[in-house]
């Protein structure tokens, strides 16, 4: 899709200078998205939750205007079991049908994008991402609203580049830019929202390329949905600064708190979702199976139901608060609905519902720093402890270690309640979780650095990657995803999850190179499987990609991966053609790294 040649030659980016032109535009249209998204979900969750079934969640200060009172009578309470099922169906029935890159959280189908996939996103996505979630939310999901409410601005970003013609690295630019105008409207963080659409796609880096689009991206959709929703922070919160030093050993506590409580949501989210992913039955039945969970739990624990920011608030206001059912109350309660909010979010989004995992990272956090600080106060009285202050902390801090990312943790809670005075103690506790955690990520498709990142392959030394022979790194090769070029596509793609591959070396009978297949570019739908089952081999559509020779060097493969888009290159001997294996794009990264650090050394000694 794009605009005719003509026309696109008056809009096309030339520098930095039109990007930030664009980005200004993205913005906008990302704050008019994040404001329809947040009116229709508020109008859904108010007639469901409080109208339907009696139960007041709260509503954050920055939301008070998404406020719909409505005077039909409550119906029986107990139905809220069933009406997480319900919704979980006819979600999974619209992504099924319709989109099914719709499915999960969002924010890591970003990350892959960005990394493997040129930034490019289906025009579709958007509206349908957005759609499922106002279901799945407003029928009882445990999840948050940023995850449309950053495809909103990245699906506008991404079709916009393409329109243009522009290059991937530019697209990229653009999807985040627009990542981080949906982030800044609906958190109404414009800081925040461009620290994190920055720093989530690493977990050891930041898009430094990306931060000015994302910063002119951010306030313009922050501007836009404050003119429309009104001025303001989502959390009211009263004055605190940290003058009582004896208060650090209690934050500490609660950063060792979020890195234990972070792992095991991490590892519980993923488990659910592998778990759900390898079920064989259809797609769309699951939503309705995690739905019996969510719905089982939120029957005794509505406090899990949404994000929870409205719940949040109430704690901010000092309300004393207990569960809706046992009259739990203090660090007994904080610590239950936290560890329930675990299961319930693994179960909606892991299932193949839409919705976000930030919201309730947001949420737990803020449920630990309440469990934290209510025991200090039980213990140790004399102090004058707050709950919020640690509330606030314990958001961020949880963030900073499940996403890998610290600096968009402290900022982004700075920017939702408005001020910078729990700065120092967000500064502890966050790098505190954020080092601890860093084997672990809720999203699984971040890189370690640029350096590991497709996004990045030109960055590196091209002089030096010329001068670096294959053989001199190398002394045998991969073989797991080499394949006979008489394997019908049908079986290969039954066998390729396994393998965890998507371009696979075919040989002949000889063991002799043949060219290689990616089922990225080429793949059975489903519904065709067994009519097309063995009538396509691999040989038939395979893709002829040149070998190397262990005499060439990682300049030459590195070419040859980006020139023919595959992850993966063949190695033969120059006067054979017989696959010796392949090496892989980390594979010359890693080749390169070393070099680098070899060199450093040598450096370092003369």
């Amino acid at each position: 899709m794009g605009l005719p040649r003509k026309i696109r030659s008056y809009f096309v980016i030339q520098g930095p200078r039109s990007i930030y032109v664009y980005s200004l535009l993205i913005g906008l249209f990302s704050g008019f998205g994040a404001y329809g998204f947040n009116f229709v979900l508020a109008f859904a969750e108010s007639f469901t939750f409080s109208t339907l079934f009696g139960y007041e969640p709260g509503v954050a200060a920055g939301d008070a205007f998404f406020v719909f009172p409505f005077t039909i009578e409550s119906i029986s309470y107990f139905w809220l079991f069933f009406l997480p099922i319900f919704g979980g169906l006819l979600s999974g029935l619209i992504i099924y049908f319709f989109c099914p890159e719709a499915a999960g959280g969002g924010t890591d189908a970003l990350i892959e994008s960005f990394h493997y996939n040129e930034g490019k996103i289906p025009a579709r996505l958007p509206f349908f991402k957005a759609l499922a979630t106002v279901i799945t939310l407003g029928s009882g999901g445990s999840g948050g609203k940023e995850g449309p409410t950053a495809q909103i601005g990245a699906g506008f970003g991404s079709t916009l580049g393409s329109m243009l013609g522009v290059g991937a690295r530019a697209r990229r630019t653009l999807m985040l830019a627009g990542t981080a105008g949906g982030l800044g409207a609906i958190f109404r963080a414009p800081l925040g929202g461009a620290i994190t659409a920055v720093e989530m796609v690493y977990k050891e880096d930041i898009e430094s390329d990306s931060l000015v689009p994302c910063i002119l991206s951010s306030v313009t959709a922050y501007l836009t949905y404050s003119a429309l929703a009104g001025n303001g922070s989502i959390f009211a919160v009263g004055k605190y600064s940290l003058n009582d030093y004896r208060h650090i050993p209690f934050y500490i506590a609660l950063g060792l708190l979020c890195f234990a409580v972070g792992y095991l949501f991490v590892h519980t989210y993923h488990f659910v979702k592998d778990t759900f992913s390898a079920w064989p039955i259809p797609n769309y039945i699951k939503p309705a199976i995690g739905g019996v969970v969510v719905g089982s739990i939120a029957v005794f624990f509505p406090e899990i139901l949404g994000s929870g920011f409205g719940f949040l608030q109430r704690m901010v206001n000092g309300e004393e608060l207990q569960s809706h059912h046992f009259s739990l109350t203090g660090p007994i309660f904080f610590l239950s609905v936290a560890l329930l909010k675990i299961v319930s979010t693994s179960f909606t989004v892991g299932s193949g519902s839409s919705a976000g995992l930030l919201g309730p990272s947001f949420f737990i956090g803020g449920m630990l720093g309440g469990f934290v600080g209510s025991v200090a106060q039980i213990l140790f009285p004399t102090l004058s402890i707050q709950i919020f202050p640690f509330m606030l902390v314990g958001m961020g801090s949880f963030f900073a270690g499940v996403a890998r990312a610290p600096i968009a943790g402290m900022v982004m809670v700075c920017d939702m309640i408005g001020s910078y005075e729990l700065l120092p103690p967000l500064m502890i506790v966050a790098v505190i979780a954020a080092i601890l955690s860093n084997k672990i990520s809720i999203y699984k498709h971040q890189v370690l650095n640029r350096f590991q990142s497709p996004s990045h392959h030109w960055d590196m030394n091209q002089d030096i990657m010329d001068r670096i022979l294959i053989r001199k790194h190398f002394s045998e090769y991969r073989q797991y995803a080499i394949v006979s070029v008489s394997t019908p596509l049908t079986e290969l793609q039954i066998t390729a999850p396994g393998i965890q591959a998507s371009d696979f070396i075919l040989i002949g009978q000889e063991k002799e190179y043949k060219g290689i297949i990616s089922l990225r570019k080429n793949r059975i739908l489903p519904e065709y499987e067994e009519l097309l089952a063995k009538l396509i081999t691999c040989e038939e559509i395979m893709q002829d990609v040149p070998p190397v020779f262990p005499e060439d060097t990682l300049g030459k493969a590195l070419r040859i991966l980006l020139q023919y888009d595959v992850d993966k290159v063949a190695i033969t001997e120059k006067d054979s053609p017989v696959c010796l294996g392949y090496l892989r794009y980390i594979d010359l990264f890693h080749a390169y790294q070393s070099e680098i650090k070899m060199y450093s050394r040598k450096n370092e000694t003369v």
